[in-house]
């Protein structure tokens, strides 16, 4: 709207933040009723053991990628120990990468990427959160004069930012877990400093601060858990936070195959920091690797199983 040209987005800087994160999280994640996987979504990944789990491999963190033009093939390199000079390296027909750009950037690429999925790769923005689930004795918050079932709050304590409480099991006995902190932003970069116990402390002075001295620190257990993304060496951030014009510019360059390799993951997607971006990348991905194989029919079949309406094949 201002006249810049669609490739100078992100030179701006970082302050230059696109205005799509607010429409996804306040309209389209609002304007229906969402589900998720009881138990938790690791359930999801289990589920597809019994058909692919004896060809998984593990504890292979690739650091390089490389095009043979001659065999056709894409082959990823990996050191079995950071301390190796030596890498391992096995090679593929395809590869479908869905590790976070955050990561990715870390890698090594022959020959160079294009321009435009490089600098993708390279600037892509990320946010980042932090979390800390407190453990009590019992769930507290139901039995107080004004009780509370679930939901979240928001505080100006600093580094806290949310806290939610367990909208599944209500009323039921035995212990409850309180997710006692969710920072993001400036707030998570702050606390992710933190050692691990001091901020299972600064979220329990803030939960005690709002409940109460006495009855928090007698219903505390002393177990806690906390996620910092950046800290986190699979993802190194917490979701993707695209500048104004990056989905124009680098969604196109996500549906195309270079050198054997398919992109996916949340941060190809058009929404992100949920799960259902995620999922919907992965059908896209399935989709574009049948079309890459010849398999028209098995690709329709994909997009209307998986509910991929909205890609034309």
């Amino acid at each position: 709207m201002l006249g810049a040209s669609l490739n100078a987005t992100g030179l701006a800087g970082p302050s230059v933040t696109s205005y799509w994160g607010d429409i996804f999280e306040y309209t389209y994640f609002s304007s229906t009723s969402w589900k998720t996987v009881d138990k938790g979504l690791q359930r999801l990944a289990d589920a597809f053991k019994p058909l692919v789990g004896k060809r998984i491999s593990y504890s292979r963190h690739v650091s390089k990628s490389s095009w043979d033009e001659k065999t056709k093939k894409v082959i990823l390199s990996w050191k079995k120990k950071w301390s190796d000079k030596s890498y391992t390296t096995e090679s593929f027909d395809y590869a479908v990468i869905a590790t976070p750009f955050s990561v990715v950037r870390g890698w090594r690429f022959s020959p160079p990427l294009p321009s435009l999925i490089s600098r993708a790769i390279g600037s892509l923005p990320y946010a980042t959160a932090c979390k800390v689930a407190l453990h009590f004795k019992t769930r507290f918050w139901e039995h107080l004069p004004k009780p509370i079932y679930g939901g979240c709050s928001t505080t100006d304590l600093p580094g806290i930012l949310s806290f939610c409480y367990p909208s599944y099991a209500i009323n039921s006995t035995g212990p409850g877990v309180l997710l006692a902190s969710y920072s993001v932003f400036e707030g998570a970069e702050m606390t992710t400093s933190f050692d691990k116990n001091e901020h299972a402390a600064f979220a329990l002075d803030a939960m005690a601060e709002i409940h109460g001295e006495q009855l928090v620190r007698e219903q505390y257990t002393g177990r806690f858990a906390r996620q910092c993304w950046l800290l986190d060496e699979y993802t190194r951030g917490g979701w993707a936070d695209p500048h104004a014009g990056d989905h124009r510019l680098y969604i196109p360059e996500y549906f195309k195959t270079v050198n054997g390799m398919v992109w996916v993951g949340e941060h190809t997607s058009y929404t992100h920091a949920w799960i259902a971006s995620a999922l919907e990348s992965g059908v896209r991905g399935a989709v574009h690797l049948l079309l890459e194989l010849g398999l028209v029919d098995e690709a329709k079949e994909v997009a209307k199983e998986w509910m991929g309406r909205w890609i034309k094949v």
